[in-house]
């Protein structure tokens, strides 16, 4: 006769629990989620560490060039002090080191003198502008021109613009890596701005604002510019501790901004050309000193000596005092004639009356 099991006296019956069991089910989900989640970020943090984090290598006098895409490649940058991480490998990836190639001392080694400049790269399908204010197209046939990896590019195109010394490349390919352009209104006696040539930065700030036109002058020539303290060279690509492309130091250490190539970056986009204002006003500024009895009359404006060819309704001896509805600033006023598409609308002062008219805003090919 088989003997029947009971539960023993001393302890509870046993019972099952459905819900203690999703329950822990539930808590053990939640714990493998976030020891994935913090492995995940972990790992996400150092990869955007390695992409951000600039590599620092020493020079000695030459730099080793590799032109082999899929061999070890050196970084032909030092820097000796560095703004954020990001405007350094802004400044990395997104420009194009110029060489001299006749200048090669041994097999991918050069001196410092064998380097021309940095071409900041403007769009992703090749356009870059560097400050070569002595270029002629002899030059094209010496030049090389590497990124930051060492590979090789071809240049297709240039164009010249001899009034600010800026030289626009493009290069053959796609997919470059770009800068940006900060506020130009953020400018000013004092800002902050990073200079660097080809293996140093150096923190500078801007200086004061200096008048570099001869009276008289074009209305569509920059007045002014602002002077960068102290040592720097001609060429030095100039950006914001953000990473944005504010420029190139001058042969006369003054800082010529990229604002114009922002402005005629459509044009080289579009039609591989650039588009001038065809406006061709000489004159220069003026202010009034002493009461005037006469009311309206103006403080100061651009008085015109030559109207040019395209202006009938302008006249010798009138007085700029606003254009499309602004008062006439020495600063600003070949910014606001240069960048207007459309018809000028200008308020004169003539023979002691205020005037409006409208000036076609004519336009030419370079």
């Amino acid at each position: 006769m088989g003997m029947i099991k009971k539960q023993p006296p001393h302890l509870p019956e046993k019972k099952f629990s459905e819900q203690n069991y999703h329950f822990w089910q539930n808590i053990r989900f939640i714990f493998y989620v976030v020891v994935i989640s913090l492995l995940a970020g972990i790992t996400g943090s150092l990869i955007v560490s390695a992409w951000l984090e600039p590599s620092f290598y020493s020079n000695e006098g030459g730099f080793l060039i590799n032109k082999n895409y899929n061999s070890q490649k050196e970084n032909i940058s030092t820097w000796s002090q560095t703004p954020s991480a990001l405007a350094a490998k802004r400044l990395e990836f997104s420009t194009i080191n110029i060489f001299d190639k006749t200048l090669e001392v041994s097999q991918n080694f050069y001196p410092e003198s064998a380097f021309v400049g940095r071409a900041a790269m403007l769009s992703s399908n090749g356009w870059g502008v560097i400050y070569y204010p002595d270029f002629n197209k002899n030059k094209l046939s010496t030049w090389l021109a590497l990124d930051s990896q060492g590979l090789n590019y071809e240049i297709e195109n240039t164009l010249f613009d001899s009034e600010r010394g800026f030289v626009y490349i493009k290069f053959v390919g796609n997919n470059f890596r770009v800068m940006s352009f900060p506020n130009w209104d953020n400018f000013t006696n004092g800002t902050k701005v990073w200079v660097s040539d080809y293996n140093v930065w150096k923190e500078r700030q801007l200086g004061d604002t200096i008048v570099v036109v001869d009276n008289p002058h074009k209305i569509t020539e920059q007045y002014s510019r602002l002077h960068l303290e102290p040592d720097t060279k001609v060429g030095d690509i100039v950006m914001t501790e953000e990473g944005h492309f504010v420029g190139f130091v001058d042969k006369e250490g003054l800082l010529q901004t990229a604002w114009y190539s922002e402005y005629q970056l459509s044009n080289l986009l579009e039609k591989n050309e650039f588009v001038m204002s065809d406006i061709d006003w000489v004159g220069y500024f003026v202010e009034r000193h002493g009461v005037s009895d006469i009311a309206q009359t103006p403080g100061k404006g651009f008085f015109v000596v030559n109207a040019g060819k395209n202006s009938a309704d302008l006249k010798k001896g009138d007085i700029i005092t606003e254009v499309n509805g602004n008062q006439v600033d020495p600063h600003n006023l070949w910014r606001v004639v240069v960048t207007t598409k459309s018809d000028l609308k200008l308020t004169l002062w003539r023979n002691n009356k205020e005037v409006n008219i409208i000036i076609n805003n004519f336009s030419v090919n370079q």
